[in-house]
């Protein structure tokens, strides 16, 4: 039962990886039905490829599970909203997704620690939550996450908490252009 009800989502990650461009290893290459990779993703908490900071991953690990905040410039004209996809290519079970937040308003250049944008939107995660799951991966594990911003033609048609095989797919409809930082975290027994 449980293969039947993931099949739909793998298969959405999929779609919306290859539509990027993108491998698992972030590669820039363009291919064909692919879009550019011409927006910049930051964060003032870590910098790409760098350490997680503990407070935005889960409490088993000291943590505080809060969204950290993302910075990114979009010069591409025809943006009709924005969307982010928070997911670990290094799980085991596949692609995890961690949070789905889209209709972000176009002209929104940051995203603030802890907070969902007005009049946005977020989808259910891998957990079967809507909203954020914090980065939790099994102790002594390495696992990178993955912060991609999509730049929308227009407006995803679905309402908040829809599912995250039809979030992946109004995203990957959409795209007009993306762009990518990733963060790394290990898991560790937090000293008392």
């Amino acid at each position: 039962m449980m293969t039947t009800l993931w099949r739909p989502v793998c298969l959405a990650v999929v779609g919306l990886l290859s539509l990027t461009g993108c491998s698992l290893f972030g590669q820039n290459k363009l291919v064909r039905g692919s879009v550019p990779d011409s927006i910049t993703v930051t964060s003032p908490a870590f910098r790409d490829g760098a350490p997680m900071p503990v407070r935005y991953v889960c409490p088993q690990y000291g943590g505080r599970s809060r969204t950290p905040p993302l910075r990114w410039s979009v010069a591409q004209n025809g943006v009709g909203s924005l969307a982010l996809v928070i997911d670990d290519p290094d799980s085991p079970s596949g692609a995890y997704v961690h949070w789905v937040l889209y209709n972000i308003d176009a002209t929104a250049a940051e995203l603030l620690e802890n907070t969902v944008p007005p009049h946005a939107e977020q989808a259910v995660n891998t957990a079967q939550k809507v909203g954020y799951a914090p980065p939790c991966p099994p102790k002594g594990e390495v696992h990178r996450y993955r912060f991609t911003l999509y730049a929308l033609k227009d407006k995803v048609p679905l309402k908040n908490g829809a599912s995250l095989g039809d979030a992946l797919a109004a995203i990957a409809s959409r795209t007009i252009a993306r762009g990518r930082m990733t963060a790394i975290f290990q898991g560790a027994v937090v000293k008392s």
